[in-house]
């Protein structure tokens, strides 16, 4: 059977020369949130959170490269165990630890062992908040202590933090905050 409907016809429609294909004006404020940030590699980023650390945890004095090899040693871990096919260390990533680290890692921390618990539950965190897996394995974030007080100070940071994530995450101009901030450790 035959369709004996009316066909419609496809006129091209032709833009007036008077209007531009893309229009360019932005509104101003939309124009700043959108633009780009400036790279700045990780391991910048690194350095400067350590730093941080340095000058925290005075009292300890650490090095400003031991944090660093905490974290690059999970990475490289759950890097050769499979859990992620690259690098976690990323300058997002970076600025994210920097956030729960300076609203968490208390000035009066007294040892190494507890530096070392703190800044690995703040990395724990990062990874389950930012990483690709639904969970990662807590052993290589476990640096003595036990098991319980692990996840009662991973609960704990949570509770703290989750506003301050989300809006991390979703604010752009917070965002470009903290890089700031963690940047100006570095000077």
């Amino acid at each position: 059977m035959a369709d004996n409907r009316p066909k419609k016809s496809r006129k091209r429609r032709h833009r007036s020369p008077d209007i531009p294909a893309k229009r360019r004006q932005t509104d101003p404020p939309q124009a700043s949130q959108s633009r780009p940030q400036p790279y700045i590699p990780p391991n910048e980023l690194l350095r400067c959170l350590g730093l941080f650390l340095h000058q925290r945890c005075s009292k300890l004095s650490p090095s400003t490269i031991w944090p660093i090899r905490w974290l690059r040693n999970i990475d490289t871990h759950l890097l050769v165990a499979g859990y992620q096919s690259k690098n976690f260390l990323s300058s997002g990533s970076v600025v994210f630890l920097y956030m729960l680290c300076r609203d968490l890692i208390s000035p009066e921390i007294d040892s190494m062992e507890e530096l070392q618990a703190s800044l690995l539950t703040c990395y724990y965190i990062t990874y389950c908040y930012i990483g690709i897996e639904l969970g990662y394995p807590p052993k290589p974030f476990l640096k003595g202590g036990s098991r319980t007080a692990f996840w009662e100070r991973c609960i704990s940071y949570s509770q703290i933090m989750s506003s301050k994530m989300m809006k991390i995450n979703n604010d752009r101009q917070f965002y470009r905050e903290v890089l700031a901030e963690l940047k100006a450790m570095g000077r």
